[in-house]
């Protein structure tokens, strides 16, 4: 094969790649239909003078060019049909369409029929090529300019309306670049007048290829959101080896006079020399800016809950905050504004990548709409259509940021966290809220906390919230669980009724076969809610903090219940199992409620801790006289003999450097003992322990007290 015919049977290939994936990959509707003739026709054409470029028989090289020529006359048009009715103006564009669909079939005719069109060939230095026919030039005016022109004209009208959406619009802009490259590729016409230079025309389409190809990935042109990274990264191998195989030896022997093998030899090893470690730049430039995937919220969840929740010193819970949210997400930067309590203005205490820093008067409006409002700003989605005061989006502008998220603390806004672009370009959707919203309140949390750390000498009751802090990551699998499984089963209900509804499966049936299908849906979407909102309210109760004891009679088993529901889902995830044992009719006990539910939560959670994976936790309750004893055994580590007495000191702790705080057990023995109750334990290494909570009965309680 002809080195110079390498190229053209490139670029054939790869669109032959892209239009196979877009046959496969949607709705066989006639505009993708068109789209996949565009492709169609670009590998007719490459194709062909890849066989064209190689063959030294003129009688062969005169019926390869009728070939060739016959996809040739037919791509500007599938272009104008394809575009225009992506655009939204085929209606409208139907009569113009029609009457170029019967030039082309002219032009066609022409082509086998007489010279008028095409007259032969030209012989140069890379093999053989079309010569222009006398009609040749009225086919370019009438059918590439004209028809590219109002092609041009149309996108760029979509593009200026004031209505758009920021999805649409950069569908169109796209869809624009990519057909103005493409258009590039008519430099190959003055070849067929005679002027003598290599059709680089291939590198055009594979350009347009690319921008296309992007789109369809990032932005659902044609919705598409499937990955063909193949394709992107094979058109830019197939430049880089045109480049130092055909163009630079080319050149190389035209100017400087080298030997002709000589530049090829050259030319192929700086190819083998430079492939492998230009196939891997493509892959990563690819897969970071192009194909990279949807961050998956459960890991941005653990991580964040694993790194940073745990953190109580507030230079560390700021620096890892805006890392994990900018590397998970794949932000261009994020940054963490903290109100100074002295200057009384937000500074930036923390930056990722290209974020700003900024001092933010806590009088400008910017501050006061998210103290007011306790919402989020941002620039995409529904939320760049909320008309914001002027001085709130140019602060957000100056901020480099996408979205700012408030960090509340009941009414205090104690920051603000910035996020940046994402470097694939998607807009920040209802989805990311979902997720980004509630992380923010639970930052707030943290920040909070870390503040009052940095504020205060550590007292004891500093100690008990900061012990209660550090368990915030456990309670946060939970929400990950209990919330987002009841959300994700009525997103799947309302998603299969709106999938048949398009796939017409909904047709002929009756009305009231509908109406029930959608009372079925509401009834099952009203039941997860229901139950969404039991788990957010019992999240919420437990991590307020306690202000008074509240001394009530106590349902043992119904507390039990309500901490396993938090902590459970963790354990699974950990492969511990969890057993109740729980005394039918067991008396309630005269507690704190919320003081026996955290309790109950630090011992479960110490137990499981203990346990190297997998193992097993049983919670059991009896009545022993006029006490109910509760008791939490894991199959865990153990204690040594020589430790038990000291682990209720405080800052005692058995765990590795960093994993706990040492004040967890000081508390829970405070806590039990504040309740008139008593807590023991027994363990042997290696093989657990068990810790006893001895409660006096309600009835008994009351009565002494009379």
């Amino acid at each position: 094969m002809n080195l110079y015919a390498i190229p053209p049977l490139l670029s054939a290939l790869t669109f032959l790649a892209l239009g196979w994936f877009v046959l496969k990959s949607t709705s066989h509707s006639l505009k993708n239909l068109t789209f996949v003739l565009m492709c169609l026709t670009t590998v007719g054409w490459q194709l062909t003078w890849t066989f064209l470029f190689s063959t030294t028989n003129p009688e062969l090289a005169r019926l390869l060019i009728k070939i060739g020529y016959s996809s040739i006359v037919f791509m500007p048009v599938f272009h104008f049909h394809y575009f225009s009715f992506f655009a939204g103006r085929g209606k409208q564009e139907m009569g113009l369409l029609v009457m170029f669909y019967a030039i082309a079939i002219v032009f066609l005719a022409l082509l086998w029929s007489s010279t008028l069109f095409i007259n032969g060939y030209r012989t140069f230095f890379w093999g053989f090529y079309p010569k222009a026919g006398v009609l040749h030039p009225v086919y370019l005016g009438l059918v590439i300019f004209f028809l590219s022109s109002r092609l041009v004209l149309i996108l760029v009208n979509e593009l200026r309306r004031r209505d758009l959406p920021l999805q649409r619009a950069l569908q169109i802009k796209y869809a624009l670049i990519g057909f103005v490259f493409y258009f590039l590729a008519g430099s190959d016409f003055l070849v067929n007048y005679g002027v003598e230079f290599y059709p680089l025309g291939f590198i055009a389409i594979l350009l347009a290829l690319g921008t296309w190809t992007y789109a369809i990935v990032r932005h659902q042109f044609m919705d598409i959101e499937v990955v063909i990274r193949r394709t992107l990264q094979f058109a830019g191998l197939v430049v880089f080896a045109v480049l130092f195989m055909a163009i630079v030896p080319r050149y190389l022997l035209q100017f400087f006079g080298i030997p002709r093998v000589w530049t090829d030899i050259l030319g192929a090893v700086i190819v083998a020399a430079s492939f492998g470690r230009v196939r891997d730049w493509l892959v990563e430039l690819t897969d970071r800016y192009l194909f990279q995937k949807r961050y998956d919220y459960k890991e941005l969840l653990k991580r964040f809950t694993d790194d940073v929740m745990v953190v109580l010193d507030l230079k560390r819970v700021a620096e890892m905050t805006v890392s994990t949210i900018a590397d998970t997400v794949k932000l261009d930067g994020a940054s963490l504004l903290l109100l100074n309590k002295d200057s009384r203005k937000y500074e930036t205490v923390a930056v990722r990548n290209g974020a700003q820093r900024a001092v933010v008067d806590e009088q400008e409006p910017f501050i006061t709409f998210l103290r007011e409002t306790h919402e989020p700003i941002g620039q995409d989605g529904e939320m760049g259509k909320v008309r914001f005061p002027d001085e709130v989006r140019n602060r957000v502008k100056e901020l480099g940021a996408r979205l700012c998220l408030p960090l509340n603390v009941h009414d205090d806004l104690i920051g603000v966290l910035c996020l940046g672009k994402k470097k694939s370009d998607e807009e920040f959707a209802k989805d990311d809220l979902d997720i980004l919203v509630p992380l923010a309140r639970t930052l707030a949390i943290a920040v909070s906390n870390a503040q009052l750390v940095e504020e205060l000498k550590v007292t004891q009751a500093q100690a008990a919230q900061k012990e209660k802090l550090a368990v915030i990551g456990t309670l946060s699998a939970g929400i990950n669980h209990e919330i987002c499984n009841p959300l994700g089963i009525v997103k799947a209900q309302c998603e299969a009724f709106l999938l048949d509804a398009e796939d017409g499966i909904l047709i002929g049936k009756s009305q009231q076969d509908v109406l029930e299908r959608t009372e079925n849906i509401m009834r099952v979407a009203l039941k997860q809610i229901d139950r969404a909102t039991a788990i957010t309210q019992k999240l919420s109760n437990f991590a307020k903090p306690i202000k008074e004891a509240s001394i009530q009679p106590v349902p043992v088993e119904q507390e039990i219940d309500e901490v396993l529901l938090l902590v459970g889902h963790d354990l699974k995830l950990e492969k511990i199992e969890v057993a109740k044992e729980i005394q039918p009719g067991l008396p309630p006990i005269l507690v704190d409620r919320r003081q026996l539910q955290e309790v109950l939560f630090n011992l479960i959670r110490n137990a499981g801790q203990a346990i190297v994976p997998p193992g097993k936790i049983w919670v059991r309750a009896r009545t022993e006289g006029d006490k109910v004893r509760i008791e939490i055994a894991d199959t865990g580590s153990g204690i040594p003999a020589d430790k038990i007495e000291k682990i209720w000191d405080p800052f005692f702790t058995t765990k590795d450097p960093g994993k706990g705080t040492g004040l967890g057990l000081f508390i829970v023995r405070q806590m039990v003992e504040r309740n008139k109750g008593r807590i023991s334990l027994e363990s042997v290494v290696d093989k657990g322990t068990t810790f006893f909570l001895d409660f006096p009965v309600a009835a008994e309680l009351a009565r002494r007290g009379a």
